[in-house]
């Protein structure tokens, strides 16, 4: 493994770790709050805001993290594969909650709002702070220090 492909697992290691407590902490304290506002559809809205993101959020990362190794065209179908299978997922869901009065639309919103623009800021500062190599010289390239 060389070095852009250890600092990219690194960070995406960081990015998965950081949006799994984004996600737990949002489910408890959506469910609290959700609870306090709505009452127990007020739980069931953040409950389900919660694994949504975490069918999204978690999901993006750990197949990055899977296919980091790969060669592009590898991830980027890893990747719209991934994104299809979940789009259809959500939409499942949708349907089979709408007009239904078991959770609080508002409370399902406000919690998936948060969790997008947290996710947003959790993955923006993983990658201003990876250190990810752009350019590894090849071996006895020139001006690498290596002799011809």
């Amino acid at each position: 493994m060389n070095d852009t492909e250890r600092a990219t697992r690194n960070m995406y290691q960081v990015i998965l770790r950081n949006l799994t407590i984004l996600v737990l902490a949002l489910g408890a304290v959506g469910a609290g709050v959700g609870y306090l506002l709505a009452g127990t559809p007020g739980v069931w809205g953040a409950l389900m805001a919660a694994g949504i993101a975490a069918l999204f959020m978690i999901g993006t990362v750990v197949t990055m993290l899977v296919t980091a190794d790969k060669p592009v065209h590898v991830a980027s179908a890893a990747g719209v594969g991934g994104w299809v299978v979940k789009m259809l997922l959500l939409f499942g869901v949708l349907l089979l909650v709408r007009g239904r009065d078991f959770y609080s639309p508002g409370v399902f919103f406000v919690v998936l709002v948060l969790a997008i623009v947290g996710s947003f800021a959790i993955e923006a500062v993983a990658v201003l702070r990876a250190r990810v190599p752009n350019v590894e010289p090849a071996d006895g390239a020139p001006g690498d220090g290596a002799r011809p």
